[in-house]
């Protein structure tokens, strides 16, 4: 993380070095301002600082790096909600802009800090899914696309435990349809998973126990020919 982000970060402070006193109320000045509050972790203040710089430099030679510079500040302050705002409104104001790829990852990063454990509602997850799948694919060859890879694995991974659960908790209630309908998913939509081989367990688990016989020993084969080492598969040997 901090090796992406700092680097972007000081590029675009290097266009600033006055500290001069006398220059504050000035473009240079303010902008000059924020980044001496951001360099002593000061990020929700200069969140504040740079929300001004806006409104009272809206025109200036710094407008478009302090747009950058506030989404920065606001997401190290944890501040996720106005750094999805600053990051959407810098997309869709500055499409070809050269950090257009960093406003995205950021907004992806955003997202991403605020995902739930897999016991939880995945609103964010989903969120985060989409906006990293856009850098990939519109920004591949950016550092920013190899992080965003591993972290899309890492919402994948969230997600099919997530649908697991859902899916264990319709079959101990006995809707064996809703939860096939959740191991279904994850089979069809996050086959890179390690929830994979308990999924595929549970589909057929859920299809024997609605007697569909044929289709529970055709899921359970499928489990043991691709993960024969599997505590799963060993289990799955009851339905054949």
């Amino acid at each position: 993380m901090k090796k992406l982000l700092i680097p972007c970060l000081a590029i675009m402070l290097a266009s600033c070095a006055s500290d001069d006193a006398a220059m504050e109320g000035t473009p240079e000045g303010d902008y000059a301002k924020a980044k001496r509050i951001i360099e002593t972790g000061g990020y929700n203040k200069a969140v504040f600082e740079l929300e001004k710089f806006a409104s009272e430099h809206p025109y200036s030679h710094y407008s478009v790096q302090a747009e950058l510079l506030r989404a920065f500040s606001a997401y190290k302050g944890e501040e996720y909600a106005v750094s999805e705002i600053v990051c959407e409104e810098f997309i869709r104001r500055h499409p070809r802009h050269p950090d257009v790829a960093y406003a995205k990852y950021l907004l992806a990063m955003s997202h991403y800090k605020q995902v739930s454990p897999p016991e939880k509602d995945q609103g964010e997850s989903k969120k985060a899914i989409k906006a990293f799948k856009r850098l990939l694919s519109e920004h591949p060859k950016t550092p920013y696309a190899a992080d965003g890879a591993r972290r899309l694995q890492k919402l994948y991974n969230n997600m099919a435990k997530h649908e697991v659960n859902v899916g264990k908790f319709y079959f101990d209630r006995g809707r064996y349809v809703a939860a096939a309908n959740r191991f279904q998913a994850v089979i069809r939509e996050y086959q890179t998973t390690p929830a994979i081989e308990e999924a595929l367990y549970r589909l057929a688990a859920s299809y024997s126990a609605l007697n569909i016989r044929n289709s529970a020993r055709t899921t359970a084969r499928l489990l043991l020919y691709n993960y024969p080492n599997s505590e799963w598969s060993r289990k799955a040997e009851r339905f054949l």
